[in-house]
């Protein structure tokens, strides 16, 4: 599989746009959703686990644009708004974005390796798609012109310098030695204070 996808991946780099097209169009119709994405949204967990596996192979493997672009849209869908509660999101990219914590570890580990290789490509649409896109309306950007980094030392507050610390009567060492140490009552009595003898 690997070895046909390495050379659909060359075929694509090196073929004329056109041609270059309409590989990219047939791979996602016949390949991403025709064999995979039927078995990433099973409900066996053997053949979500497998499904993700090739499909994080994929993703590390392809290094054509063209064919890139097809995989991050079938993936991630082409939404680039931020998410609210009311929308429908793109069903396969809830679907394992769901599985990063699933049941089965093996799911979940599956799952976020599909992501870290995802977000490990230069893709500008991966970024925004999983992340950028819910932190821009919330004004998590920074947009103001670039602060120069040169900084001088930091201001002290003239109050502090002459300040010492006092000392605290309270904590000193001039304890005793025997400070908090129980006596044990003569055995002759029988008796002894109440702590200790519940203490004994």
């Amino acid at each position: 599989f690997l070895s046909w996808l390495d050379f659909l991946d060359e075929l694509v780099l090196g073929a004329h746009p056109l041609v270059a097209d309409a590989i990219t169009e047939a791979v996602e119709e016949k390949f991403f959703l025709g064999i995979l994405q039927p078995q990433l949204l099973e409900m066996s967990e053997l053949a979500v686990l497998g499904a993700t596996a090739v499909l994080a192979g994929t993703v590390r493997q392809l290094r054509s644009p063209a064919l890139l672009q097809r995989l991050v849209l079938f993936l991630l869908g082409p939404q680039r708004l931020p998410e609210t509660p009311g929308d429908s999101p793109h069903p396969l990219r809830a679907q394992l974005i769901d599985r990063c914590d699933h049941l089965c570890d093996e799911i979940s580990l599956a799952s976020l390796r599909l992501f870290e290789e995802l977000l490990r490509k230069p893709h500008e649409h991966v970024a925004h798609n999983l992340v950028l896109r819910n932190l821009e309306a919330r004004a998590y950007l920074q947009r103001s012109p670039h602060v120069s980094e040169e900084r001088g030392p930091p201001e002290t507050d003239p109050e502090e310098d002459g300040l010492e610390l006092e000392e605290d009567p309270y904590f000193t060492d001039g304890f005793p030695d025997d400070f908090g140490a129980t006596k044990n009552p003569s055995p002759a009595s029988g008796r002894g204070r109440v702590s200790e003898v519940v203490s004994r």
